[in-house]
């Protein structure tokens, strides 16, 4: 009898309690009604300040990015946030900076705007600073009163709601100190890309630099001695200085391609790099790299193997081995990029104030909206607000490991390239040896003048 007594009981409280709900819902003016489902629909958005992992749109990526991703064929179906990272590895050529100084450069922008992949990347932030102002409107629209579909002004619901709204002073007086935050944020950021991009930059230069030595500095009269022989005529071996330049050329491009891997993450590239490396290289020096355990330091101590094996004087020698010398300096300096970041302290800093900024923001815009309907332009107004501040933040972020977005597989490619070509360079004046005149004057001061002859 108790049981069924609370059943009975329970039963008539939930009844009572939906026929109230029910007449307050028939009381609520329609303009509430339409606010809060706004509000419900737009809090979906908010949930959470990171990359959405439902929904996001996927292709099939090869295992290295394109080598030839020109800002003239960069796909507009690839995914946004991380996985986008692979598809911005932008080499220009003389098409794509025609496009990129393009006096239509502005209205195209503006036109491809919801395609980027930077502005997708921030919706649930959007969304966050929308839902406030949403929740803004509505809410002073029950404490101060509202504007119906009809133009009809309405007191309000609930006197006692405070409103909702801050000083504008308050986000003028804090603004000036925000864009010093992020003008330092993103002006370090590029820093660490122009930096980045600047030693690979050297690295094309000494390896092409190595490699040029090694084909036009190439003497067999020094090769027992490591200087000239006074009068020495000596006969060149063309297959053999072929060979060893050949083993040279490879080796300065493995480095390259090593660093490239080392720099990258193994599931993009670790495949394509051991096939790439046991195609170009002779099997025993191929698998000897992939199995170091540091590949870069692997592929610097095969160039000194393949200098040494060149029969040159040995001043010229010590020159090459000083642009090897850059190598190390180059592998070092990417390790410090991508090993230390910009210090947490003023990055984490940087994201809550913004946040905070953005969060806030709508409370102090409220006023100004005052003539649109029910203050709703407030929304459209800080969703984009929002967008390009939070866009500023992220662009920051995105330059800050700047190896994932540099074309580090096309650099090195071409340096394999560059380098294959001069190492298969003659000289091209039948008066010109392959040891230059001026070596007479380096090493022994006994040496005479030597001449070598090509089979």
């Amino acid at each position: 009898r108790k049981k069924v007594s609370r059943t009975l009981l329970t039963s008539s409280v939930l009844t009572t309690v939906k026929s109230q709900h029910n007449k307050r819902t028939a009381k609520m003016p329609s303009f509430a009604k339409t606010a809060i489902t706004a509000l419900l629909l737009a809090l979906p958005c908010a949930s959470g300040f990171v990359t959405p992992k439902v929904g996001v749109p996927t292709v099939n990526a090869p295992v290295s990015a394109p080598e030839s991703n020109t800002a003239l064929n960069i796909m507009n179906d690839v995914p946004y946030g991380e996985e986008s990272r692979k598809y911005r590895r932008t080499v220009y050529d003389f098409d794509a900076w025609k496009k990129h100084r393009s006096q239509d450069r502005f209205w195209y922008n503006m036109k491809t705007i919801l395609e980027s992949g930077i502005y997708r990347g921030l919706l649930n932030e959007v969304g966050a600073v929308s839902a406030v102002a949403a929740l803004a409107i509505v809410w002073n629209g029950l404490a101060t009163g509202y504007t119906d579909f009809d133009g009809v002004t309405h007191e309000a619901v609930i006197n006692s709601l405070p409103k909702l709204a801050l000083p504008m002073s308050v986000f003028t007086v804090t603004s000036p100190s925000l864009g010093l935050l992020l003008v330092f944020r993103t002006n370090a950021s590029y820093e660490r890309w122009d930096g980045a991009r600047k030693m690979w930059g050297l690295m094309i230069n000494r390896s092409r630099d190595v490699v040029r030595m090694g084909a036009q500095w190439y003497d067999p009269s020094t090769a027992e001695t490591g200087y000239c022989e006074p009068g020495t005529v000596v006969e060149v071996d063309a297959d053999e200085r072929a060979d060893k330049l050949n083993r040279l050329s490879k080796s300065v491009w493995s480095f390259s391609r090593a660093l490239a891997r080392h720099l990258t993450p193994p599931e993009e590239d670790e495949e394509q790099f051991q096939k790439d490396v046991r195609e170009r290289l002779e099997p025993a020096q191929a698998e000897a790299l992939i199995a170091a355990d540091h590949r870069p330091n692997k592929a610097m101590y095969d160039i000194g193997c393949a200098i040494n094996d060149l029969p040159m004087h040995f001043m010229r020698r010590n020159q090459m081995d000083k642009d090897v010398a850059h190598f190390e300096d180059i592998s070092g300096g990417c390790e410090r990029i991508f090993g230390t970041p910009v210090p947490l302290v003023y990055s984490r800093h940087t994201a809550r104030y913004l946040t905070a900024y953005l969060l806030t923001l709508p409370l102090g815009l409220y006023g100004s909206f005052s003539d649109s309907w029910n203050h709703i332009a407030l929304i459209p107004s800080v969703a984009v607000i929002s967008m390009f501040l939070f866009g500023i933040e992220e662009l920051a972020t995105s330059l800050e490991e700047p190896f994932s977005i540099l074309p580090l597989i096309g650099i090195s490619n071409k340096i394999g390239v560059n380098c294959d070509e001069l190492a298969k360079f003659t000289p091209s004046l039948p008066s010109t040896s392959m040891a230059t005149a001026s070596s007479v004057q380096e090493g022994s001061p006994s040496m005479a003048s030597k001449t070598a002859v090509a089979k």
